[in-house]
């Protein structure tokens, strides 16, 4: 079958690529046909292993080869991936630029695809090919891609690749991600014969990043792009960790002691909070209304202590709720955790934080700098300066995005603890005023908040106590209409121009995916919320509608 020598895919690679593409004998100027929309079985047009000699400039194809359907294990993994198609793994390296060097993995279906492209992205400080989100997409029928962001993994939150090596803190930042769709989309023309019909982008945390930058810098990469927990502003965010793991460390909540003060904590905020969506269910809807002050909470004479808090514990947990500034200048830095989130910091550890002190090292040029030297008016203009202004996603003019057709869909747990969701309401609201109003901007740009949910949900085990399923990342959805599944959900809205008016969170038992669903939640795109319609089973998201909540707080 001849190929065709020219493919016309709107990316820079796939121009230099014209006259490139190997085993094409057919020497017309037609571009390569865009696969159909409502495609769901389209061939290959060559041999997956022939893609090995594809070229393509400043990229080197590594391999290409078949995997039969059934269980995965890629090379270096110990996780073994179950239930995959047949499928095409490609793995390539890219150079873009001196002093860079971009890994590349691609899975293309061999038998099943659906016509489209579905980018996934990455966490901490990457270095890792993330297959495991890779799987579902698969599953799907996606092309999917991921890339190492430019480095290979040493350890969780390590600095020294960034450091002497300003390439590679842009190839993290955001270049390794167009890299990745940009040469993608050629291998796609060139395997199948056709273009893919649309290009999705889905990640969390970094990968939330990931999805941003990709919006602010190269809005014509992909038509929808699903981000959750996104650490836009990643210098604020990694402040605010150092500042709020500093302030716990310091007052001793440490260790498993640590924990059980920080429950407590929780606990209160809960009892305090619970009731003021008018719905007792253990979850505070939204705790920016939320006011339980922990001083009030203090030990008195002869109580039993594991029901208090020492006057220096009950300080430093209201330290952590309160916005992060800068103790000289007053500045405002980053938001602070939310009540109720307690449950994501001991996640995390009650240790210094690690993302922030790799951020600090990066900015510094000292891979053994210590946190507990950190001095925020001193250090964090700096971070700003050398790191903040390759790695952050702060650009609120998204009317290039916009007008390309491009749709955000956006989603952000209350109980963050690693980028406390502040951040993400502020710049929805920055990018709504650039836009001229919320109603305008939710054309194309909207916003679910996930109540009673730590980071990215907990990924595919939560550990809140709120429902968390909507498909996103590497969840299986529970079903996969658009009310419950993300994807579905941002598909149609680019593909039908169908946008969502809700999703549905569903939890299952135990958080046990194996167990029954027993609560589901609708999330409302803000500044809506899920409003009990007074009667009804409180579990059972037809029991809530979408509106505009009382304001009223907890005395």
């Amino acid at each position: 079958m001849k190929m065709p020598c020219k493919v016309v895919l709107g990316t820079s690679a796939s121009i230099a690529v014209v006259a490139a593409l190997v085993g094409c004998g057919d020497s017309s100027s037609t571009p390569a046909p865009v696969a159909s929309a409502t495609a769901t079985n389209i061939p290959p047009a060559r041999a997956c292993e022939s893609l090995a000699t594809l070229s393509i400039p400043s990229v080197i194809i590594t391999s290409a080869a078949s995997v039969a359907a059934g269980t995965y294990t890629p090379p270096g993994s110990t996780t073994s991936f179950t239930n995959l198609p047949d499928f095409c793994r490609v793995t390539a390296t890219s150079s873009p630029v001196a002093g860079s060097s971009i890994s590349l993995e691609i899975w293309l279906p061999s038998k099943i695809w659906n016509g489209r492209y579905m980018q996934v992205g990455t966490h901490g400080t990457g270095g890792q090919l993330y297959w495991s989100e890779m799987a579902p997409q698969l599953r799907r029928g996606f092309v999917t891609g991921a890339t190492d962001t430019g480095h290979p993994f040493k350890a969780t939150f390590d600095s020294t690749w960034a450091i002497g090596n300003p390439q590679k803190l842009v190839d993290y930042g955001y270049r390794s991600s167009h890299e990745l769709v940009d040469k993608a989309k050629t291998i796609i023309a060139s395997y199948y014969g056709m273009a893919q019909s649309f290009a999705y982008f889905n990640g969390c945390s970094f990968g939330g990043n990931n999805g941003l930058q990709e919006a602010q810098r190269y809005p014509s990469d992909f038509n929808g792009i699903l981000v959750g927990g996104a650490g836009a502003d990643s210098t604020g965010a990694g402040t605010a960790q150092l500042v709020q793991t500093t302030a716990l460390v310091n007052a001793g909540i440490v260790g498993a002691s640590g924990a059980a003060i920080l429950t407590l904590a929780q606990k209160a905020a809960i009892s305090a909070c619970d009731a003021q969506d008018g719905v007792v269910d253990g979850i505070i809807a939204n705790p920016t209304r939320c006011k339980w002050d922990p001083t009030s909470m203090i030990c008195k004479a002869g109580q039993d202590p594991s029901t208090c808090f020492t006057p220096t514990q009950a300080n430093a947990i209201k330290t952590v709720t309160a916005d992060v500034t800068n103790p000289v200048t007053g500045a405002y830095v980053f938001g602070g955790l939310q009540p109720g989130s307690e449950h994501d910091v001991i996640k995390y550890g009650l240790a210094l934080s690690p993302f922030g002190t790799a951020l600090y090292q990066i900015a510094k040029s000292n891979p053994t700098w210590d946190p507990t030297t950190f001095n925020l008016n001193v250090d964090y203009p700096g971070l700003v300066a050398n790191v903040g202004t390759v790695i952050d996603a702060l650009n609120p003019d998204l009317s290039t995005f916009k007008a390309v057709g491009g749709k955000l869909l956006q989603w952000h747990t209350w109980d963050d603890s690693q980028f406390t969701p502040k951040f993400t309401v502020d710049y929805y609201n920055q990018v709504a005023s650039t836009q001229g109003g919320v109603e305008v901007t939710q054309t194309f740009y909207r916003l679910f908040m996930m109540p009673a949910q730590g980071h990215c949900a907990g990924g595919a085990t939560p550990e809140g106590t709120g429902p968390s399923n909507i498909g996103a990342e590497n969840q299986i959805a529970v079903s996969p209409d658009a009310e419950h599944d993300a994807v579905t959900a941002l598909m149609q809205w680019v593909e039908q121009d169908s946008a969502p008016q809700l999703l549905i969170a569903s939890r299952y038992k135990n958080n046990d995916t194996t167990q029954a669903i027993d609560m589901q939640r609708p999330l409302c795109p803000y500044p809506l919320e899920a409003i009990f319609k007074g009667s009804g089973d409180t579990n059972q998201a037809s029991s809530f509608y979408c509106g505009t909540p009382a304001t009223s707080s907890n005395p």
